[in-house]
C-alpha cells in the first residue's frame, strides 16, 4: 500500500512540475542562516499561478504561503516568472541581488519547513487543494552556495534569486568577486550634494573573506581622503557600506578609487577596481576682473598726505579670465593732472584673488603748482579701476632744500634700480622671491629685461641663468615693483652668491645687483620655521611680506631718488667743514 502511495505521488509530481516548480533551495547563507535562507519558484506556464494558501515543506513540517502585500495579497507568480519564499522576518532582500521582478512570498512561520538542513533532505510543493506539484531532493550543502535546477536537475551554484540559473553552476573552487561605487550622478550642484556609497559583490565561485580600500583624490593625484569599508569580513552575495559625505572643495573634480582583495583565486581581477570622475560645480568663477581700494596707510592723525611723501595704497584685486597683468596706482587733481609717480605692479595667475599695498610718490610741489586741495588716487588695471579721494596739504620743505642737486643727479641718471625685502637665507628645494624696484625718472618709457639667479663662481644652482627672465616696459615717470622667484635645487647648503640683472633698451652693459646668499637644508634643526619667520623683513606697520596660492602681500620700504640726494647733501656738507677748517688751520 505504502508502495503504491509513492508511486502515485511520483506521477503526479511529474505531470503537474511543468506549471510551478522548485527551482532552487538555499539551505546554507553564508552568516544568520534563519534569517537568510529561501526557496526559489518558477511558473513553467504561459498563464498566472496564484500560490496563495499553496503549502511548502519537509518530512517534518509544513507551512502556508501567503503575500506579501496589503492583506497578504500579491501571490500570483506571473508567466514564466519567479517567486521567493522566505520567513517573515527574513533578511533575504539586503543581502542578497535579489530580481526586483521577483514576486516575495512569505510563510506563516519563523522557518520554511522545520528549517533547511544543511545535510540535504526534500521539500515538496502542494497547492491550495493539497495535490503535491513538486518535490525536489538536495544533498550535502556548500557555505553560500545554493542548489539550483540545471537541465532537470539539481546542482550547486551562485545564487541567482529571481533569475535564470543558467550558466551559474559551480564548476571549481575559484571566485569572482567585484566592487562598485554607488553614486546618485558624477556631476553635484555643490559639495553638500554629494555623497556616495561602496558595494562589493561576490559573483560566483566560494564564499571568503574579503578587504575593500577606498580614498579620494584631485586630479594633480594629491591625495583629499581614505576610507577602509570592510576588513577581513565575508558576504553571502554582495555588501553595502554607509553612507560617506566628505564635503569635498567646490569647483573642483575628484577622482574616486576603490579596490577589493579576496582570500580566493579570483577569476576576473578587473572588477576588483572601480573608478570614478566626479566634478563638484559650486559657485562659478567669475570671469570679470575687479580691484577695489582699501586702506591708504602711512597718513597722519589728520588722514592728510604731504606733497613729496611717499604713502602706500593697500588694494584688494581679482584677477579673472584676461591676459592684462598690470595694475598702476597714482594721484591726480580734479583737472587729470598727475601729482604723484605712476606704481605699476604684475598679476599673473587667472581666477585668483590678490592683497597688494603699492607705493606711490606725491610729488615734492615746489614750484607751487598745486594747491592744498583734495586729490584723487586712482587704480587701474585688468579692465577694472577704482579711485578714492585724499586730503593733501603742505609740503614737505626738506624735499625742495635739495632741488638743484635733485636735478643734476636725475640728469644723470634718471633710473633707480634696488633690490627690497630680500631674505639671505634659503632652504634647498624650496622657492624664494625678491622684489626690485624700478624707478624711472626719465621722460620716456624704457623696454627692461630683468632676471636673477643663485650662483658659485661660473656655475647656477638656480636653473639657466635667464630661466625666470620678465620683459616689460617700464612707463615714463613712474614707478614699479616687479618680484623675481628662483629655486635652488639639489646642491650642497654653504655660501652662495644671489644676482639680480637688468637690461633696459638693449643695452649692451647690464645692471647687476649681487648679494650673499646662505642655502641652508630645510631639515637642519637650526633652519626651523621660527627662526626663518623672525627674519623676515617687517614693514613700517609691522606687516610681513609674504606670498601665498591666493594672495601676494606687497610691503615696499624703499628711498626715493630726492631721499637719496639729501644724504648726499649732509656727506656734501661735512666733507667742506672738514676741508675749511684745514685751511683755516694752514693760515694760522
Amino acid at each position: 500500500m505504502g508502495f503504491l502511495f509513492l508511486l502515485l505521488a511520483f506521477l503526479l509530481s511529474i505531470g503537474i512540475s511543468d506549471a510551478l516548480m522548485i527551482n532552487e533551495i538555499m539551505a546554507d547563507p553564508v552568516a544568520d542562516e534563519s534569517l537568510n535562507e529561501w526557496i526559489e519558484l518558477y511558473n513553467n506556464e504561459s498563464a498566472g499561478i496564484n500560490a496563495s494558501n499553496w503549502i511548502i515543506g519537509d518530512n517534518n513540517d509544513n507551512d502556508t504561503i501567503e503575500g506579501g502585500l496589503y492583506n497578504k495579497e500579491g501571490t500570483v507568480i506571473p508567466a514564466y516568472g519567479f517567486a521567493i519564499i522566505a520567513d517573515g522576518s527574513t533578511r533575504v532582500y539586503n543581502n542578497f541581488n535579489v530580481s526586483s521582478d521577483a514576486v516575495r512570498l512569505y510563510v506563516d512561520d519563523s522557518s520554511i519547513g522545520n528549517g533547511l538542513s544543511n545535510s540535504g533532505e526534500a521539500f515538496y510543493l502542494y497547492d491550495s487543494n493539497g495535490n503535491l506539484v513538486d518535490v525536489k531532493n538536495y544533498n550535502s550543502t556548500t557555505d553560500g552556495l545554493s542548489w539550483a535546477v540545471l537541465n532537470g536537475s539539481l546542482h550547486k551554484s551562485n545564487p541567482t534569486p529571481g533569475f535564470p540559473n543558467d550558466g551559474s553552476a559551480i564548476i571549481n573552487e575559484g571566485c569572482d568577486y567585484a566592487v562598485n561605487f554607488i553614486l546618485s550622478k558624477t556631476l553635484f550642484d555643490n559639495s553638500s550634494d554629494f555623497t556616495f556609497k561602496i558595494r562589493a559583490s561576490k559573483i560566483s565561485g566560494t564564499t571568503t573573506n574579503f578587504t575593500m580600500r577606498a580614498k579620494i583624490e584631485d586630479l594633480n593625484g594629491k591625495l583629499v581622503r581614505e576610507y577602509e569599508p570592510f576588513t577581513n569580513e565575508s558576504i553571502t552575495t554582495q555588501k553595502t557600506s554607509s553612507e560617506y559625505t566628505p564635503n569635498l572643495d567646490e569647483g573642483k573634480s575628484y577622482i574616486l578609487d576603490s579596490n577589493i582583495t579576496t582570500g580566493c583565486d579570483d577569476a576576473n581581477i578587473e572588477n576588483n577596481f572601480d573608478m570614478q570622475i566626479i566634478t563638484i560645480k559650486g559657485k562659478p568663477l567669475d570671469e570679470k576682473s575687479s580691484i577695489n581700494i582699501e586702506n591708504v596707510l602711512d597718513l597722519g592723525n589728520d588722514k592728510q598726505a604731504k606733497f613729496g611723501q611717499i604713502i602706500r595704497v593697500r588694494l584688494n584685486a581679482y584677477k579673472g579670465n584676461t591676459n592684462k597683468e598690470s595694475i598702476a596706482v597714482w594721484i591726480e587733481d580734479n583737472n587729470g593732472n598727475r601729482v604723484s609717480k605712476q606704481s605699476r605692479t604684475g598679476l599673473e595667475s587667472k581666477y585668483t584673488n590678490y592683497s597688494l599695498t603699492i607705493p606711490v610718490q606725491i610729488d615734492p610741489n615746489c614750484d607751487g603748482k598745486f594747491d592744498n586741495d583734495d586729490y584723487t588716487i586712482k587704480a587701474e588695471g585688468l579692465d577694472s579701476q577704482d579711485e578714492e579721494e585724499i586730503r593733501i596739504d603742505d609740503l614737505t620743505d626738506s624735499m625742495c632744500d635739495v632741488k638743484i642737486i635733485e636735478s643734476k643727479k636725475l640728469a644723470a641718471k634718471g633710473f633707480d634700480f634696488e633690490l627690497k625685502d630680500f631674505n639671505e637665507v634659503v632652504d634647498v628645494n624650496k622657492k624664494f622671491s625678491a622684489k626690485i624696484v624700478l624707478d624711472n625718472n626719465n621722460d620716456e618709457d624704457m623696454d627692461i629685461k630683468l632676471w636673477s639667479y643663485v650662483y658659485r663662481g661660473s656655475k647656477s644652482y638656480s636653473g639657466e641663468r635667464e630661466e625666470n627672465m620678465k620683459e616689460f616696459t617700464l612707463n615714463r615717470n613712474s614707478l614699479q615693483v616687479v618680484e623675481l622667484s628662483n629655486m635652488v635645487e639639489n646642491m650642497q647648503p654653504g655660501n652662495y652668491k644671489f644676482k639680480v640683472v637688468l637690461n633696459k633698451n638693449g643695452q649692451k652693459t647690464n645692471n647687476e645687483i649681487t648679494k650673499d646668499i646662505v642655502v641652508k637644508n630645510n631639515q637642519d634643526e637650526n633652519n626651523n620655521p621660527e627662526e626663518l619667520e623672525a627674519k623676515e623683513i617687517n614693514i613700517d606697520d609691522g606687516i610681513k611680506n609674504k606670498i601665498t596660492n591666493n594672495a601676494v602681500n606687497y610691503g615696499i620700504v624703499y628711498e626715493s631718488t630726492t631721499e637719496k640726494a639729501k644724504n648726499l647733501i649732509l656727506m656734501f656738507l661735512v666733507f667742506l667743514s672738514v676741508v675749511l677748517n684745514i685751511v683755516l688751520i694752514w693760515r694760522r
